[in-house]
């Protein structure tokens, strides 16, 4: 049996009041008066009740040692980590010309603190951000008719032996958007378009926005939706290759002549981690204002048709249009976008100590100071002593000695916000009386993962300027609890944080600090795109399949995020061997379609046992440990019709199984649903019913419908031009 640790003393104030009182009758044989007016009996409960704390003090000491144990072995809790969102900025209020915003800037969500962590240029223009979006089987006696009014307009399409195919398209602004556009498969070309619009339509007021803007650094927010939530750490190479973005604009002289089409090329910066997670870019303007503008007014016809930017609609925002930005890489790269937008920074959830004094040195070695607040930024901190910086480092007892090059070390226990100095033999001692200041942001945790449009607060933004989160914040996680601390003791003593065994990986996998792991699966010697079989015939390589503990978008079936596997990264690269490939994926859920018939004991609630027998097969089958499922379902397991009958029929209330259809994804009954690989299985539909099950093309709803493609004969390739579709118009 495992070991019980005894209280010291488990008497309780009623106790210590029975004993004394059962004592003095002993001792003072006279008192025989002890009820609850009498004066005696009060200093009696007065002693039991001072008594009692002591007692549970003393109760305290193996905690205390446990905690002690933990500081011993310098495992120190894991501090709150910061929430990160993107914060838009607007001007159109604010007085017309550029301002800069650094970085540092204080918002607020409500009560809860953020401080933007890059700095930005805010012109007197707004972003809008349109897509040239494919429009689905369009009617070819439609597209006959784009055709001609092309030909009419007398281009010369002479090199073409087949014409032109014309390609119709909407224009769709991102604010519109359901879901996430994927832009190598739902555009036309692939590039997502930016028209600057300036405050009115005047053209003084335009004038002035090209002006404003010359020179000037625009900042475009990118919020990406990966399709592929997984990671590879190679030896030697990080973890994704960022891709190339490349931002144009038009081409124009002075008076705003050109040639309608052609576009110079811009000085962009890709975002840092861009697109695992969400990133800034940077795109610096011409430092001539005659430089910034459009083409003159084309033809009704050619608007928005071929390399010419989206037409807008709207003819009120059109004759707002100062210029136009294209960014291409996007489809290259992969990108599925779910948002974007000008004028953006990266914010984090902290709050700031600009300088606090601490307690001045003594010369004393270890020395040990206590900033005012926990759940400390370990990389915002900058400590002086006497006027001097002194570097962070997380092995203080491998620092030199006082007096050599590098020995003005410290450490710090971020969850505490205890600052810890070295001993003169390992690290330098602050002198006596030498003054010791630090500068640190602080997090709150889970608390600053607002929602969409919550970062409306800045005490310090210019007048008219204000400030939005199109996006709700994410990553934020509280402080490691004590107990949780404990429970990593014997992991942390096993893999001395080096990845190596199988164990190793899941154990530093669920130590990460910014993700909240909810399963881990680490397959040694097994790659998931090169090993169909059982893990075991590539050796060098390690596959873990990582599920988040929660997934607010898919609750019954969570898959990570890019800032998930992100965390994870960078947090199993440095531990893990260099001669290791490592591949994080998220889970393959495979579809399921499941049908049971079961009858009732006599007095049963028809709807309660049906939603028992529900909720027996989804825990049953769940990807996560729960209620009958301890480790979640096991990979390479196949799912079983006789199985799952055996988990209804044992549910409360249930006579027996007449029946039980099972299907896999493409609906086709089957006895035993095979797994391979990362596969999970996935619920797509699921029917109890009193008596037989429910047929699966009845639970399916099965229906036949064309594929949406259409012919062409072979032969020359015809020119592909985006055409915008004219709305009609009653």
């Amino acid at each position: 049996m495992p070991i019980q640790l005894p209280a010291i003393d488990d008497r309780d104030h009623a106790a210590l009041v029975r004993d004394t009182l059962a004592l003095a009758a002993v001792h003072a044989p006279e008192w025989t008066h002890t009820g609850p007016s009498d004066p005696g009996v009060t200093l009696v409960e007065l002693f039991a009740f001072m008594a009692e704390s002591l007692l549970y003090r003393a109760n305290l000491i193996p905690e205390r040692s446990r905690l002690k144990f933990l500081q011993l072995l310098g495992i120190g809790l894991r501090p709150a980590q910061p929430a990160r969102a993107l914060v838009q900025f607007n001007n159109e209020a604010g007085e017309r010309k550029t301002l800069t915003l650094a970085s540092g800037l204080p918002l607020q969500a409500g009560a809860i603190p953020f401080l933007t962590d890059t700095g930005l240029d805010l012109p007197p223009v707004s972003g809008r951000v349109v897509f040239k979006r494919t429009v689905g089987s369009p009617d070819p006696a439609l597209l006959d008719y784009y055709r001609q009014l092309y030909e009419a307009t007398g281009q010369d399409l002479s090199g073409s032996d087949a014409g032109v195919d014309p390609i119709l398209y909407d224009s769709v602004q991102v604010d519109d958007l359901p879901a996430a556009i994927d832009l190598s498969a739902e555009t036309v070309d692939g590039a997502l378009w930016i028209a600057l619009l300036a405050a009115t339509p005047d053209e003084v007021e335009k004038a002035n926005a090209r002006n404003e803007l010359a020179g000037r650094t625009l900042s475009i927010g990118l919020v990406p939706q990966p399709a592929e939530t997984s990671a590879r750490l190679q030896p030697g190479r990080p973890a994704a290759a960022p891709p190339v973005l490349r931002v144009y604009a038009p081409k124009v002289g002075a008076g705003g002549t050109g040639t309608p089409g052609v576009y110079i090329r811009l000085d962009a910066t890709t975002p840092e981690g861009f697109p695992e997670q969400a990133g800034i870019l940077q795109v610096t303007l011409p430092v001539s204002a005659d430089a910034i503008g459009t083409w003159p007014e084309t033809e009704p016809l050619e608007a928005g048709v071929g390399e010419l930017p989206p037409q807008l609609t709207d003819d009120e925002v059109a004759a707002r249009v100062v210029s136009w930005l294209r960014v291409d890489g996007l489809a290259t790269a992969g990108v599925r976008l779910a948002w974007a937008g000008t004028h953006c920074a990266a914010v984090r959830q902290r709050s700031r100590v600009s300088r606090e004094l601490l307690q001045p040195g003594d010369g004393a070695p270890e020395q040990r100071r206590n900033l005012s607040h926990g759940q400390v930024l370990a990389d915002s901190l900058q400590l002086l002593v006497a006027g001097q910086p002194w570097a962070l480092t997380d092995e203080l007892e491998a620092a030199p000695p006082e007096g050599q090059p590098g020995a003005t070390l410290f450490a710090l226990d971020a969850e505490s916000g205890e600052i810890r100095f070295g001993d003169g033999a390992r690290g330098a001692r602050p002198a006596n009386g030498a003054e010791i200041s630090a500068r640190f942001d602080w997090a709150l945790g889970a608390a600053g993962n607002v929602a969409a449009q919550a970062i409306k607060l800045g005490p310090t933004l210019p007048p008219g300027v204000k400030v939005s989160n199109p996006r709700p914040a994410s990553g934020g996680l509280d402080a490691e609890s004590a107990a949780d601390g404990e429970k990593r003791i014997p992991l942390v003593l096993r893999h001395r944080d080096r990845a190596v065994s199988a164990d190793d990986f899941d154990a530093i996998v669920r130590e990460t600090p910014q993700a909240d792991v909810g399963r881990v699966e680490v397959l040694p010697a097994w790659h998931p795109e090169l090993s169909p079989g059982l893990p075991g015939d590539q050796p060098g390589v390690v596959t873990c399949m990582v599920i988040p503990r929660q997934d607010p978008r898919r609750p019954d079936y969570p898959l990570p995020n890019a800032d998930f596997i992100d965390a994870i990264c960078d947090h199993l690269a440095p531990r893990r061997l260099v001669t290791c490939e490592v591949l994080l994926r998220g889970p393959v859920y495979a579809g399921l379609w499941i049908s049971v018939g079961i009858e009732l004991h006599a007095g049963q609630g028809v709807a309660e046992v049906r939603e028992r027998v529900k909720a027996a097969l989804k825990a049953f089958l769940a990807p996560l440990p729960g209620p009958g499922n301890a480790t979640g379902w096991p990979l390479f397991k196949a799912v079983a019709a006789l199985e799952l009958a055996t988990v209804a029929a044992r549910v409360d209330g249930v006579l027996g199984v007449t029946g039980l259809l099972l299907g896999d994804a493409s609906g086709a009954q089957r006895d035993s649903v095979p797994l391979a690989g990362l596969q999970l299985p996935l619920i797509a539909g699921l029917a109890v019913s009193l008596g037989d099950p429910v047929p699966l093309s009845d639970l399916i709803g099965q229906g036949t419908g064309g594929d949406g493609t259409g012919g062409g004969s072979a032969g020359a390739v015809a020119i592909r031009l985006p055409v915008p579709r004219v709305p009609e118009n009653c």
